[in-house]
């Protein structure tokens, strides 16, 4: 059986990591994916690492950034956030770098603060939402229940009650371990 090889691709670029058992410390090669030969930089979460916390880093090549720099950011995002103890990803950009800043402020990242010529930006993973999941799932069960049971409305309500009640539960589990790796509670 072929190793399934470790990529994040769209129909524009490749992103691929240099060293295949080195995701977090060694650098991703950008590629374009019609002409996988044509380098145009790397990105990286190479860095401080903190409880929950990943840095980025996206270097490219001054003709492509305008054109892919938002795309590229909001890939790495987006693979980072598969992992489970990932919660917020961190990077910083020059402030007079004007490519640099958009690209950030298009992709979802948040200025948090500056020293002198740096400014640091992240973006936070979104918080869990199965309690409106489970409702919606809770009122078709409800309305099942009901129909079986000839009670319309009383199989409505248990069905949202029971729906609403595993969602609720599933978010509150999500928010607690969310909490445990970061360190930071989401009610402040």
């Amino acid at each position: 059986m072929a190793e399934q090889k470790i990529e994040v691709k769209s129909p524009k670029i490749t992103i691929a990591p240099s060293i295949e058992n080195e995701l977090w410390n060694a650098p991703w090669n950008i590629t374009l994916t019609a002409d996988p030969e044509i380098r145009i930089g790397t990105a990286s979460f190479v860095g401080e690492k903190e409880m929950g916390t990943v840095p980025l880093s996206v270097e490219l090549s001054k003709e492509y950034r305008e054109e892919y720099e938002t795309e590229v950011l909001s890939m790495m995002v987006k693979w980072a956030f598969h992992f489970r103890n990932i919660y917020e990803v961190k990077t910083e950009a020059d402030h007079e770098d004007d490519f640099g800043l958009k690209a950030l402020k298009n992709s979802g990242f948040v200025f948090r603060t500056n020293e002198g010529r740096r400014e640091f930006y992240s973006i936070v993973k979104p918080k869990t939402a199965w309690t409106g999941a489970y409702l919606f799932i809770g009122i078709f069960l409800g309305f099942i229940i009901g129909l079986v049971f000839s009670h319309l409305v009383v199989g409505m309500i248990i069905g949202v009650v029971i729906g609403v009640s595993i969602g609720l539960s599933m978010d509150m589990t999500a928010n607690k371990e969310r909490e445990r790796v970061t360190g930071k509670s989401l009610t402040r």
